[in-house]
C-alpha cells in the first residue's frame, strides 16, 4: 500500500504544477470589447494564476468543442445584455461543456436579457424580472447608492453561508458591495448552494419605476433575494451564479463601504471573487482517494474472497487540493457502507493520527463482515457541500461456510436434537412391547361352537 501511496501522490504533483486542476484555458464573454476595461483587476488577479484568458464580445463567433474535446476549462460570462448566442454556442452547448467536466461562472445585472435566464434555468436557478433591482433603505453605500439605494452592503458574518471550502469567512477583510438583480434557487435542488442572500430589510422592485407609487408587494424580499449561489455538479463541474457583474469591477474592488450610519471600511469584494473563482475553478477543495486497502484481521494482502462473519479492515487515504499542492484531508464524517441491494454495514472511519510527513489522509475501521453471503460493495460515499465528491466502490465476494467449517452441534438446535433422540427412545420402547410383551402363554383359548 505504501507504494500505491507514494505512486499516486508523485502523480498528482505533476498535475498540481497547474493552479486548476481542470486546466487554465478560460474563455469570458462581453457585451463589448470595450466592457473589459472595467475589469482589469479581475483580468490580473487571473492570469496571476496562470490562467490562460480568452476575451471576446458576444458577437465573436465561438466553439466550446472540436472533435468531442473541450477547447476551453472555463467560461465566464459577464454579457448580461446578450440577446442572442454568439455564432457557435447555444444553451445545449454549455450545458454539454458543464457535463464534460467545464466550469461556468454566469454574472447578471438588471439588464439581464433571455439566453442567460434560459441557461440559468437549465440549472434550476430563476433570476428576477428584467429592469429589477435589489433595493435596501437602510443597509446602502451613501456613495455608489446615493439615489437609488441599489448598491447594498452585505455582512458576510449574518448574510452569507458558512462554508469554509467555498469562500472563508475569516479571510474577508470586510463587507460586500453588490448592485444587480436578485434570484431564487430552487430549494429541491440539492446540488444548489446559496452562497450571499440579501439583508432582511432588501427587496426585489423595478428601478425604472421607483418615483411611481408601488402597487403591489414586491415578488421576494429578505433572506429570500439569492446574490451569489453555487452549484457542483455530479461530475464535480462548479458553476457559480451572480446578480452583479459590478461586484466585478474595478470600481467596486476598490471602493470603500461607506455605509449609512457606520464608519468608513474597506470592502472584501476582491478577497470574495478571488475566492469564489478559486472554488469554481478547482483551485481549491477538490478532493481524491489516493490508495484503498482492505485485508482480513491478522493479515496483509486483500484475499480472493471473504467468507461471512470474518472480522475485515477497510483503509482509504483521501488527500486534498489547495494552494496549489496536495495535502491530508481531515475529517471525521467518512463512513464505510457494506451494500448489497441495501446497507447491511455502516460504520464510521477513524482517522490515523496526523504527523509532519503525512501527505494524505488515512482513515481505518475493522469490522465484522454480516452473516449474508453474496456479492457486496465496500462503498465510501462522501459528499459534503464545497467538496468534490468522493465515491469509492470496492466489490468483494462473501462466501458462505463450506460443510466442514459448521460445528458439529448448535447449541440453538438442542430442542431439535431432544426431540429426535427421545422418538428414538420411544420406538425402542415401542419395539421392546410389541414383540416380547405380549399375553401369558398359561392363558387358554377356546373356540366358539
Amino acid at each position: 500500500m505504501r507504494a500505491s501511496i507514494l505512486l499516486s501522490t508523485l502523480a498528482m504533483a505533476l498535475v498540481a504544477q497547474a493552479t486548476s486542476l481542470t486546466g487554465l484555458r478560460t474563455l469570458v464573454l462581453l457585451d463589448t470589447l470595450d466592457d473589459a476595461d472595467a475589469y482589469t483587476d479581475l483580468w490580473s488577479d487571473l492570469e496571476g494564476r496562470r490562467f490562460n484568458l480568452t476575451i471576446n464580445d458576444a458577437s465573436t463567433p465561438v466553439s466550446l468543442t472540436k472533435y468531442d474535446r473541450r477547447l476551453y476549462d472555463h467560461l465566464i460570462f459577464l454579457a448580461p445584455k446578450m440577446k442572442e448566442y454568439p455564432k457557435g454556442m447555444n444553451a445545449k452547448a454549455v450545458v454539454g461543456f458543464v457535463a464534460e467536466g467545464g466550469n461556468v461562472i454566469l454574472a447578471g445585472s438588471s439588464d439581464l436579457a433571455n439566453p442567460l435566464r434560459e441557461l440559468s434555468r437549465e440549472f434550476d436557478v430563476e433570476y428576477d424580472n428584467r429592469y429589477t433591482s435589489v433595493l435596501d433603505h437602510f443597509n446602502y453605500d451613501k456613495d455608489l447608492g446615493k439615489e437609488k439605494h441599489d448598491t447594498i452592503v452585505v455582512s458576510p458574518s449574518t448574510q452569507m453561508s458558512k462554508i469554509d471550502a467555498i469562500v472563508p469567512q475569516e479571510k474577508l477583510p470586510g463587507p460586500i458591495l453588490f448592485r444587480g438583480i436578485g434570484h431564487s434557487a430552487n430549494p429541491k435542488n440539492s446540488l444548489l448552494t446559496p452562497l450571499l442572500w440579501a439583508p432582511q430589510e432588501a427587496y426585489s422592485w423595478e428601478s425604472v419605476n421607483l418615483d411611481e407609487s408601488a402597487d403591489q408587494d414586491p415578488l421576494i424580499a429578505g433572506k429570500d433575494i439569492s446574490l451569489v449561489s453555487v452549484m457542483q455538479a455530479r461530475n464535480n463541474a462548479r458553476i457559480a451564479f451572480l446578480g452583479s457583474t459590478d461586484m466585478l469591477s474595478d470600481a467596486f474592488f476598490n471602493a470603500p463601504v461607506n455605509k449609512q450610519g457606520d464608519k468608513e471600511t474597506v470592502n472584501g469584494n476582491r478577497k470574495f471573487i478571488e475566492e469564489l473563482t478559486k472554488w469554481t475553478f478547482q483551485e481549491k477543495s477538490a478532493l481524491d482517494v489516493v490508495a484503498v486497502q482492505h485485508h482480513k484481521v491478522g493479515e496483509a494482502e486483500a484475499p480472493a474472497h471473504y467468507r461471512i462473519k470474518d472480522n475485515m479492515t477497510y483503509t482509504i487515504s483521501l488527500a486534498e487540493y489547495h494552494d496549489g499542492e496536495w495535502h491530508p484531508f481531515s475529517a471525521d464524517d467518512v463512513q464505510l457502507e457494506l451494500i448489497m441491494l441495501d446497507p447491511y454495514v455502516r460504520k464510521t472511519l477513524e482517522q490515523v493520527e496526523l504527523d509532519d510527513q503525512s501527505t494524505v489522509g488515512t482513515f481505518t475501521t475493522t469490522l465484522q463482515l454480516p452473516d449474508q453471503y453474496g456479492v457486496f460493495k465496500f462503498t465510501v460515499n462522501y459528499k459534503r457541500p464545497g467538496l468534490t465528491y468522493i465515491e469509492s466502490v470496492t466489490t468483494v465476494g462473501i462466501h458462505p461456510f463450506r460443510h466442514d467449517q459448521y460445528p458439529r452441534f448448535i447449541s440453538q438446535a438442542k430442542p431439535y436434537y431432544t426431540s429426535a433422540a427421545s422418538m428414538g427412545v420411544g420406538l425402542l420402547i415401542f419395539s421392546v412391547v410389541y414383540l416380547w410383551g405380549g399375553l401369558d402363554s398359561s392363558v387358554k383359548t377356546t373356540k366358539k361352537a
